[in-house]
């Protein structure tokens, strides 16, 4: 393994652990039970713990483990530029063409081109994954959304 490579796993590693500490220094300033429901320390200690923990065996299994960093070939940077562009583009057109419609065409563009699903697959997927956004966030948690030309 390179040096250079397993002293940046290193870093990355000790920083969630430096994030972790963080979180539960922060978490036992804070009520963590409340009654017999758990107050607002609770959910941010057990993060911070398992932010430590989880930032703890990547450094075991990926500094220590003997990894040959050099063998593995970095993944293409165009997926992760379609996704962002993709987000880019939805929540651009929220005002627009209204929420619905513009989760819509981001999830079909995700599905088709990032994924390279079947175009009724992602016809399917995407029609109902934004009708489940608006039922949640419209009609059960009341907040209001854009609706767009078409009324919805």
């Amino acid at each position: 393994m390179k040096l250079r490579a397993a002293w940046g796993e290193l870093c990355l590693c000790l920083a969630f652990a430096g994030a972790g500490l963080f979180w539960v220094a922060i978490a036992l300033r804070m009520q963590l039970w409340d009654g017999f429901a758990p107050a607002s320390g609770f959910l941010p200690l057990i993060y911070g713990v398992l932010l430590i923990v989880l930032a703890m065996l990547a450094t075991i299994v990926d500094v220590l483990g003997g990894r040959d960093a050099s063998a593995e070939m970095p993944g293409p940077v165009g997926r992760p530029l379609l996704v962002l562009a993709a987000l880019a583009a939805g929540v651009a057109g929220i005002e627009l063409i209204g929420f619905c419609a513009s989760m819509f065409l981001a999830m079909l563009f995700l599905f088709r081109v990032a994924e390279k699903r079947s175009m009724t697959a992602s016809l399917a997927t995407s029609a109902g994954s934004a009708l489940v956004l608006v039922l949640i966030f419209r009609n059960w948690l009341g907040v209001p959304m854009p609706v767009g030309p078409w009324g919805f």
